[in-house]
């Protein structure tokens, strides 16, 4: 099977860690993987995945090109994937989903499938406003992968995509990375850690608001924010921990190079996002055996289990999440009983191995139905 994936950048996020897993393991199935990369530039200090692409085994190709206002690029494009003959095109983020698009409309018999990786939304994607006037570029794809059944919803109402044509496949974590973990002694002082980009609908603001009441009762307690930072956010973030005078507490790590590591390390993990697609954040601390203070949305209420895996609480609020901050900060068998049953959930709802079994799945099944195939 010759595969061609095609996405933005190279960025170590979500979307690009999920894709590194993905070809891993498709080259390990023996078939023959590009990928295809719209542009090599990563915005917000970030970490490029680019040399653990290559280390898998796969071609990297950069096209140098945001594609949606360079029509030259498209035909390079369009001839690339004529020259490459790929069974299947999997494409991942809008901007390379639209790609992907134009090369189905010049070369129908192409395969091509697309990951959507949340709703985009006016709240998440500036981009928001161009969705009703190309949802149809969605709309011929042979199949779409959504990563919660809120984000297939939202594919089915807003781009007006029929629901054979969507699939809900959860990502997962490589448990065996983490397994043998040893655990962490209970130690001064403990640590409260949040891992995701600095931008406002992640919450990060909430959790800083939060520690003024928890530092009343646990003084010497850390809250420890990394994430990469495209936008300068974490300046407001910054000039909120010194006008709450919490720089004694609050550290801004900035982008974390290893995150199952920084996960580790932690007492709890917070997530106080407003809006999420999947979270994949979540399990990956799950899988470290951390439990999760996170609010309570879907599809965090889906990952996160209310009083087995952690706690959810009202989005927004910095009390409940201080609330529940300090009901575990109190606690270490909770906190160890939790963070074991993350883990579990982790081994029997979003193993790694299972999710790509699916996508695989879906490989075959779609080629299959091909009438060229």
């Amino acid at each position: 099977m010759n595969l061609v994936y095609v996405i933005n950048t190279l960025a170590a996020g979500g979307a690009e860690h999920h894709l590194l897993n993905l070809v891993r393991d498709m080259v390990l199935r023996d078939y023959k993987v590009w990928v295809i990369v719209l542009d090599r530039n990563i915005h917000g200090r970030g970490h490029s995945l680019e040399q653990a692409f290559v280390e898998a085994g796969v071609s990297v190709i950069y096209l140098r090109s945001y594609l949606m206002n360079d029509v030259g690029r498209w035909f390079s494009f369009i001839r690339l994937i004529y020259k490459l003959r790929p069974d299947i095109i999997h494409s991942h983020l809008p901007r390379s989903d639209f790609s992907a698009s134009i090369v189905k409309t010049i070369l129908p018999d192409v395969c091509w499938i697309g990951t959507i990786h949340d709703t985009y939304t006016k709240d998440k994607y500036s981009g928001y406003w161009i969705f009703p006037f190309i949802k149809w570029h969605w709309q011929r794809a042979d199949q779409l992968i959504a990563v919660s059944k809120d984000v297939q919803k939202w594919v089915i109402e807003k781009l007006l995509v029929s629901q054979e044509k969507t699939r809900v496949i959860y990502h997962g974590v490589s448990l065996y990375e983490v397994s043998d973990s040893v655990e962490k002694n209970n130690s001064e002082p403990l640590y409260i850690g949040c891992l995701a980009r600095f931008e406002k609908r992640k919450g990060i603001e909430t959790l800083v608001r939060a520690m003024p009441e928890v530092i009343k009762i646990f003084p010497s307690v850390q809250l420890l924010l990394a994430g990469s930072d495209p936008t300068n956010y974490s300046y407001t973030i910054k000039a909120l921990v010194r006008k709450l005078r919490l720089e004694a507490n609050v550290k801004i790590m900035g982008f974390c190079v290893t995150p199952l590591e920084f996960l580790h390390d932690l007492d709890i993990f917070a997530f106080a996002s407003s809006s999420e697609g999947f979270g994949i954040v979540l399990i990956e601390a799950m899988s470290v055996r951390r439990p999760v203070v996170a609010s309570d949305i879907y599809p965090i209420n889906h990952i996160v289990q209310h009083g087995t895996t952690g706690l959810l609480v009202e989005t927004g609020s910095h009390h409940a999440f201080a609330q529940g901050f300090i009901e575990l900060l109190g606690d270490a068998e909770k906190r160890r009983r939790m963070g074991d049953a993350g883990y579990q959930r982790c081994m029997n709802e979003f193993s790694l191995e299972k999710s790509l079994n699916r996508v695989h799945d879906l490989y075959v099944e779609l080629i299959s139905e091909a009438p060229s195939h």
